[in-house]
């Protein structure tokens, strides 16, 4: 009777040692999920130091891996292969480092003799070899990590858990397979309602642009587990989206307040309140994470582009010159923004030098649009008319929306181009004034109500017709009267499309009417009659006016 009670008493002991071995590596799971990893690792290894077995050492040795610190995680595994030769789980975490350093052939190898040796049998062997093939971008095996998947229920009769089908679903993400990921996390809350699983479903729906449902499932993430950081991370990536950037940096800040403040965290938050333009909260957190000991090259980028953002150019230059120094592979950004800098230094032959390295590599941003507006501002017309209309055509391919304004540049740049093209070259002229006049065309197909289109397009015909004899501008001074408010307008270039008018009626159409109309017009104006206007009114006067001159300088 004794033997038999003590056996039971030892059974039960064993049981609670599991029960609590169970929670509490369920515990550090979760903070890992949670981005917490140095609670996590203060988790396994109390839990280590309960109880120094090669289980408790593999997940030891997985929380220093999720936490990118290969070195321990590669010494852990090894502990826990000598405490336990025969828990093949270190063997799997050993291979992952393969993986992680981007031997992939090696990994397969290793991970391809692990589960022979298991007869794959061991659920949670093939659940985590399965995991770290969806780990790594550049070693990543989805095809590989569903077939493992797949296979465990087949080869060990055992169901799939919440978090094996959260693998799955991140499996089938890899793949750019909708549908299926989708399948597998709504799987996963069936079996425990999780924000984990949730949240990822919301990824799901955001990559198809169902936004609704994404903003349903981040809630269910929200309201299954408040604390849980990833989720106030998303719903900040979710307002960026939507140019939201007040509320997306709410979330970053409010995501590192529940995930932990460590360097790569707070690296990788001030690249995220980078992208919700809040330079000052970027500039800080990168400051903190470079304190803390973070050695990333990103923290010159950061440092670097948040300066220049924030005024600063010549910090943010010096910034990313250190990089440069410190023999890092240019980036497109990188060229951008020395581009930025340099033209905030008004340093503008530099900055529109980087800004050409970028364009090319840029998918993006249009840094066409960038160069037309030195060059522009330089004067030099000709070469901003060819960076415009280089803008024009980068949107096009990228089949993006045209604004009238994308034309109004090109045909300013065009029409002071025509202006200053001599006279005597009157091929040239006329050629570069037809093109200024279809660029000013297409912004008026965009937007026709705005006056000044049409203002400059009746200069330009002004300048194409040089002899004042084709009347050219007629219809487009025209057009801009009927838009002009009068009592709003520039008063001077609402005379100079009455003084234009009255000549075009006293030497084409003879309308005495009109040309009363817009005499009076003018003269209300100015008074002074400064062009002698009010000869036309005349019957005999010959229409010899200033009225009829076409214009000799470009006006602005």
């Amino acid at each position: 009777m004794e033997v038999k009670i003590k056996s039971l008493l030892v059974a039960a002991s064993l049981l609670f040692a599991v029960a609590v071995n169970g929670q509490t590596v369920q515990q550090g799971l979760a903070q890992l999920d949670g981005d917490q990893p140095n609670k996590a690792k203060a988790t396994f290894t109390s839990l280590v130091a309960a109880s120094n077995t090669g289980e408790n050492l593999y997940y030891l040795g997985y929380a220093h891996l999720r936490a990118g610190e290969f070195d321990e995680a590669k010494a852990t595994f090894e502990k826990g292969l000598a405490a336990e030769p025969k828990q093949p789980l270190n063997a799997v975490g050993l291979a992952t480092l393969l993986l992680a350093k981007k031997d992939g052939a090696g990994a397969k190898t290793a991970f391809d003799k692990i589960l022979a040796d298991t007869k794959m049998k061991n659920a949670e062997v093939m659940f985590r070899i399965a995991e770290a093939y969806t780990l790594y971008e550049e070693t990543n095996d989805p095809g590989e990590a569903v077939r493992l998947i797949d296979l465990i229920t087949e080869k060990t009769k055992k169901p799939l858990t919440a978090d094996m089908q959260i693998v799955k679903g991140d499996a089938f993400l890899l793949k750019n397979d909708g549908g299926p990921a989708a399948s597998a996390y709504e799987q996963s809350i069936l079996i425990n309602k999780t924000a984990k699983a949730y949240v990822r479903l919301g990824v799901v729906y955001l990559r198809g642009k169902n936004y609704q449902y994404t903003v349903n499932n981040y809630q269910s993430a929200y309201e299954t587990d408040s604390s849980f950081a990833p989720y106030y991370k998303r719903m900040g990536e979710y307002y960026i989206i939507f140019n939201r950037y007040k509320e997306s940096s709410k979330f970053f800040r409010k995501y590192v307040e529940r995930a932990e403040a460590t360097p790569a965290i707070l690296l990788s938050t001030a690249k995220l309140l980078f992208l919700a333009k809040d330079y000052e909260g970027a500039m800080q957190f990168t400051t903190q994470a470079e304190a803390g000991g973070a050695k990333d090259n990103d923290i010159f980028r950061m440092k670097g582009y948040s300066n220049i953002e924030l005024g600063n150019p010549q910090l943010g230059i010096e910034n990313l010159e250190q990089m440069v120094k410190a023999g890092v592979k240019p980036y497109y950004l990188d060229n951008v923004y020395f581009g930025k800098g340099y033209q905030g230094l008004k340093q503008d032959s530099l900055a529109i030098e980087y800004f050409l390295k970028a364009a090319p590599e840029d998918t993006i941003n249009n840094h066409y649009g960038s160069i037309y507006t030195i060059v522009y501002g330089q004067k030099k017309y000709a070469k901003a008319a060819d960076y415009a209309l280089k803008s024009i055509e980068w949107k096009q391919k990228k089949k993006a929306p045209m604004a009238s304004a994308d034309f109004y540049n090109a045909a300013m740049a065009l029409y002071f181009t025509t202006a200053y093209t001599p006279r005597e070259d009157t091929l040239a002229r006329y050629n570069i004034g037809m093109k200024a006049d279809t660029m000013f065309a297409n912004a008026i197909a965009i937007n026709d109500k705005f006056a000044p289109f049409y203002l400059f397009r009746a200069r330009t015909n002004n300048y194409v017709d040089y002899t004042g004899t084709k009347w050219l501008a007629v219809p487009h001074y025209d057009k801009f009267l009927g838009i002009a408010d009068p009592a709003k307008a520039n008063k001077e270039q609402l005379y100079e499309a009455y003084r234009y008018l009255v000549g075009y009626h006293a030497n084409v159409t003879k309308d005495t009417t009109k040309i009363q109309e817009f005499v009076d017009k003018a003269v209300a104006i100015k008074p002074e009659d400064p062009d002698k206007l009010k000869e036309f009114l005349a019957p005999t006067t010959p229409a010899t006016s200033a009225a009829t001159t076409p214009a000799k300088t470009p006006k602005k």
